[in-house]
């Protein structure tokens, strides 16, 4: 905050001081607004020397709502402001380079949540809210007893002893909440993940085709009493000591207003003295004593929560590679490789050998959960292997710099993703260095055959899509599949990947698709995974993964003749595809 704004970080402390010094400073002008008025009022003191009392008294009624005010309604805003661009773009920057495995990982995605969501929470109350009245509670603390020390001494005591007590009983309890509320988290996941899916069209819309959104929304009722009424039971089953330790300094401030009150009328203070040590233990002294305490009784919470600031930072990076030379070929090649994904015990891929040189058009088919995609993550480095090495051109992929190796893949993945931006955007984010370039994402429509319904829009490539705003069009699931194939030709990257690109769409769709599929990718070279066997005649070659590896590869006809396990794939979805004069050729079936 210092290092952005140095400003904000000394007015704060200003602050903080001067609302400090308005406890004791308050006690002088009651004392002495009281005692004069008295003495004008028997002609012991003139008007004169009286007024300025009366207008310190006005200023120090009115300052503290101006401080708490340039605190809260500018300073607190600020300093959010500052920690959502400055403290979050760290963090941010941090999740570009951390290991895609995390974000798979049970463990993992709870530190980056709690990290995100969880520390900015506590920044906010340290800074500068904890700051603010923390402090000031305690100057006004030993303000308030240098005036009981000046009365008596042992008055000290008799304000401090209650209220340790209560600081020992209620902090004793405040520290096992954070611990208790830990547990709540996979709770509050359950019933937090499901609220977002009641508030999204996506779902709504399939709820209210089957009329299940009252059943969704019991099971998240019931997700949350679930949790309210573990929290409740913590809660009651303390109670007790809730209020013992909340009335303790009740007790205390009544003994410390007869003591003064004795006093009073032994004629050992003034009234003045009396009526404003008086208002302070009815009032602030206690509150700020406990204010001050806060530090230490619930600092400790939101401390604790820097814990998964810190862990999220030691999460463990991608390898970053080399600063090394464009490679001169792209041949493809995995040798000997293992992986299972972390957390796991069930080997996904095992001794996993091929070749794919450049230029190849491949498939990679089997059923669902053999490993196809995750040879997808493996190369574009989301994971990298137990054991066993990933080589493209000769060299270890994971030496290739991490902006390098963007540039060699194109891909389209079975879920990809709609942004609610503009069609340039949209295409351009395929490759970033280029969003700007509209010859080259004109190129790329081309390429990816969006560039014919792109041109019937009156904003063309401006044309913003989606449902999230009124000036936006909403494209059809087809168009859709288009922009993203374009995306993936963004850059003239040598690799194209798609990962069940065609899974959302019917089958007739699906083979219009991969008959411009050849056309489409032209020179470069082309990895297919699919579980539906359309497309696998286009490809020159066909590799069938099974139970972790290559059980068999060859052409469509080579396969077909082996009567293995691809040629009874085939067979089985033979009522969708055919094979005639090398074309792929639609066949409804009988039941359709």
């Amino acid at each position: 905050l210092y290092k952005e704004s140095p400003m904000i970080v000394i007015l704060t402390v200003l602050c903080t001081l001067v609302n400090g010094l308005m406890t004791p400073l308050g006690i002088y002008i009651k004392q002495n607004v009281f005692d004069g008025g008295i003495a004008v009022a028997n002609g012991e003191m003139l008007f004169s020397d009286y007024y300025i009392f009366l207008i310190m008294f006005v200023i120090t009624a009115i300052l503290p709502e101006v401080i708490t005010c340039v605190i809260f309604g500018f300073i607190q805003p600020r300093s959010i402001l500052i920690l959502r661009t400055a403290y979050k773009e760290r963090m941010l920057q941090k999740l570009k380079t951390i290991k895609y495995e995390h974000f798979e990982n049970e463990i993992s995605a709870e530190i980056i949540n709690k990290a995100f969501n969880r520390t900015e929470n506590s920044v906010r109350h340290l800074w500068p809210m904890y700051f603010y009245w923390r402090l000031g509670a305690l100057i006004s603390s030993i303000g308030t007893f240098c005036y009981a020390f000046s009365i008596r001494w042992w008055l000290v005591f008799t304000i401090l002893v209650p209220f340790l007590i209560e600081l020992y009983i209620s902090t004793k309890k405040n520290f096992d909440i954070y611990k208790e509320l830990e547990t709540y988290w996979k709770k509050e996941r359950k019933y937090g993940i499901l609220g977002d899916y009641l508030k999204q069209r996506n779902f709504l819309k399939e709820m209210k085709a089957y009329g299940n959104s009252y059943h969704m929304i019991d099971v998240y009722e019931k997700r949350l009493n679930e949790r309210n009424r573990d929290y409740e039971h913590y809660y009651f089953k303390n109670i007790r000591s809730i209020l013992l330790g909340n009335n303790i300094t009740k007790i205390g401030t009544i003994i410390n207003v007869i003591i003064l009150l004795i006093f009073f009328v032994k004629q050992q203070i003034s009234i003045g003295l009396f009526i404003a040590v008086s208002a302070l233990m009815f009032g602030n002294v206690y509150s700020n004593l406990e204010s001050f305490a806060g530090l230490f009784k619930w600092a400790g919470m939101h401390i604790n929560t820097f814990e998964y600031y810190d862990r999220f930072f030691r999460l463990s990076d991608q390898i970053e590679g080399k600063n090394v030379a464009w490679p001169d070929i792209f041949d493809i090649e995995f040798q000997h490789v293992w992986f299972r994904y972390p957390g796991t015990e069930k080997d996904i891929l095992k001794d996993l050998s091929f070749k794919i040189r450049q230029g190849e058009k491949v498939s990679i088919v089997g059923e669902n959960g053999e490993g196809k995609s995750t040879i997808v993550k493996l190369l574009l480095g989301l994971f990298t292997p137990d054991s066993g090495e990933i080589l493209l051109g000769g060299r270890r992929i994971d030496e290739y710099p991490r902006e390098m190796r963007c540039k060699f893949f194109g891909s389209v993945f079975q879920d990809f993703q709609k942004y609610c931006i503009t069609i340039q955007e949209n295409i351009g984010i395929g490759d970033i260095d280029e969003i700007d370039n509209i010859g080259k994402i004109r190129d790329a429509a081309r390429k990816g055959k969006a560039d014919k319904f792109v041109e019937e829009y009156e904003k063309g490539y401006d044309t913003l899509l989606g449902r999230d705003f009124e000036e936006a069009v909403d494209i059809s699931g087809g168009q859709w599949q288009r922009i993203v194939i374009s995306r993936a030709f963004m850059g003239d990257k040598p690799i194209i990947l798609l990962d069940e690109p065609t899974s959302q769409l019917d089958p007739m769709a699906e083979t219009a698709l991969y008959k411009e599929f050849a056309d489409m990718v032209e020179n470069n070279t082309a990895i297919l995974i699919t579980h539906r066997l359309g497309a696998t005649m286009i490809t020159d070659k066909i590799m069938v993964i099974n139970d972790g590896t290559i059980q068999e590869s060859g052409t469509h006809e080579e396969l077909m003749k082996k009567d293995g396990l691809y040629s009874r794939m085939f067979i089985s979805q033979k009522q969708w595809y055919k094979h005639e004069e090398g074309e792929i050729i639609n066949v409804r079936s009988e039941t359709l």
